[in-house]
């Protein structure tokens, strides 16, 4: 499977900034998004943003510090 449209659209070099690892393309076998990207237009793997939202307080973006709703970024079909 080619992921050209991945590169395309995020970036062949896109970085979860809480991990240090390259974001994934595409659903895990349970069917979530194993990348989420938020209305700042960061991204991050998909537990390493839920951790994050279990251990805030209010939910902010990890570089930004923009608030978001997490059920829409979790939903979201971006």
């Amino acid at each position: 499977m080619s992921n050209a449209w991945w590169n395309k659209k995020y970036g062949k070099d896109s970085i979860c900034a809480i991990t240090q690892t390259r974001l994934r393309p595409g659903r895990n076998k349970y069917g979530q998004k194993r990348s989420i990207f938020l209305g700042c237009h960061h991204g991050f793997n998909r537990v390493a943003l839920q951790d994050w939202i279990v251990s805030s307080i209010e939910p902010t973006c990890p570089l930004c510090r923009k608030e978001f709703d997490p059920i829409i970024a979790f939903i979201a079909k971006r």
